[in-house]
């Protein structure tokens, strides 16, 4: 799975990097066809976390933002999560039909 970060205007910190890995390998065990996830943050207004999550033939978007980015990533990681879960219950419908 390929898996890259952006950070506009500021430079992602060693921690901030390792918690976004594994919050894509929790995407990964979602759903096992994830190819990419992409990470933008940014620091303009609010602290920003954007997931871009390629499935197959399908593009996920989640974004959020807070005070602090533990708060955003958490937040974008459930509605990715949800997201993805949506997606594999109507894969395997779609299959038993």
């Amino acid at each position: 799975m390929k898996f890259t970060i952006t950070a506009r205007h500021f430079k992602a910190w060693p921690e901030l990097q390792d918690t976004l890995e594994l919050k894509a390998i929790q995407f990964s065990k979602a759903h096992p066809h994830v190819t990419s996830t992409e990470v933008v943050l940014s620091e303009e207004h609010d602290k920003e976390v954007e997931f871009i999550v390629h499935v197959n033939h399908h593009v996920l978007n989640s974004k959020d933002s807070g005070h602090d980015f533990d708060k955003a990533i958490h937040a974008a990681t459930d509605k990715i999560m949800a997201q993805l879960r949506k997606l594999r219950e109507k894969q395997s419908d779609y299959r038993r039909m």
